[in-house]
Formats: C-alpha cells, sequence, structure tokens
C-alpha cells in the first residue's frame, strides 16, 4: 500500500464503503488534530535549520562568516522567507495527507462539528507552517548567499549567481 499512497497521495482507495469511510475520516481526523496543537512540532520542525550546512561551500565556518553580516542575512532571510516557494508552502494545509483528505471532506459541510474541526485544522498548523519557513529562510540564508560567492569566484555574473543559488536552494 506505500507505492499506492505515495502515487495517489491518499492513504485509501477510492469506495462506496460508508463504515470503513467514516472510520479513516474518523482516523485522519484524529491525527490532524492532534498534531494541529502539538507546539512540538513547530519547536522541532526549527531543527531543520541545520540541513543546509554542507562540507563545502556552507561548511559551519562559512555559515557562521554569513550570519555575522547580519545586514546581508537579513536581506536574504526576508528574499527566502516571502519567496513564492515559501509562500506556497505556507498557504494550503497540504503537509500531510491526513489534514489534506480531512479538508477536503468537510469541505462545505453542513455539520458543524465538522466545520469547527475544519477550522481548528486552519488555524492549528499555522505555528508549525511558520517555523517551517523560519527554519528554511534561517538556513538557508547562509547556503544562499554562500553559494552566490561560490559561482561567483567561478565567473558568473552577479545575476547569474544569484539565479543558479537560488535553483541550488530550492533543489535542497
Amino acid at each position: 500500500d506505500i507505492l499506492y499512497r505515495m502515487e495517489n497521495g491518499t492513504n485509501r482507495t477510492v469506495g462506496q464503503n460508508r463504515i470503513v469511510n467514516d472510520f479513516l475520516n474518523w482516523l485522519n481526523g484524529g491525527i490532524s488534530v492532534v498534531m494541529n496543537w502539538n507546539s512540538r512540532s513547530a519547536v522541532l520542525q526549527t531543527l531543520s535549520t541545520v540541513n543546509f550546512i554542507n562540507w563545502g561551500d556552507n561548511n559551519m565556518f562559512k555559515a557562521a562568516g554569513a550570519f555575522a553580516n547580519q545586514k546581508q542575512f537579513w536581506k536574504d532571510f526576508a528574499f527566502i522567507f516571502n519567496s513564492d516557494m515559501l509562500r506556497q508552502r505556507r498557504a494550503g494545509l497540504k503537509t500531510t495527507i491526513e489534514s489534506n483528505e480531512l479538508m477536503s471532506e468537510v469541505e462545505g459541510a453542513v455539520n458543524p462539528v465538522r466545520a469547527a474541526i475544519r477550522y481548528l485544522l486552519r488555524v492549528g498548523f499555522t505555528p508549525t507552517k511558520i517555523a517551517d519557513s523560519f527554519a528554511i529562510a534561517m538556513g538557508g540564508s547562509t547556503f544562499y548567499r554562500n553559494r552566490i560567492k561560490t559561482y561567483e569566484k567561478q565567473g558568473y555574473t552577479k545575476q547569474e549567481a544569484e539565479e543558479k543559488a537560488w535553483l541550488d536552494f530550492q533543489e535542497l
């Protein structure tokens, strides 16, 4: 079932069995509601800041050097945090299969309980989404700046280096 879930973005097949569908809605709803109030997930999300450290042009020392240039660091941080990529990442609740399925299931529901769950999901994942963007922008700022420097040393123009560094950042 793992391959089916990966290919289709869902943890269930489309079926007509009401009992199975209700059970899966209940299961997905429970997981989503617990995750929605799990502030630990937001805090743990910030650990991904170190994902951008490497053994090359953004090693710990070069990252510290890029961070030391506070004026440039915060410009890069704002650029990344406000990028279309991160805005799109924060926009939807497609972070997990469970929340996506639940949101599509209760969309436009007349049932007030489901409407309440929908609201809780919408606002509940906000800390995790913000922490995710914060971690990416925080770690990515030094990576982006150091990768620009690498490309400029290789003879690229500033604009070419920025474009290539941005693509590398997005890929990473």
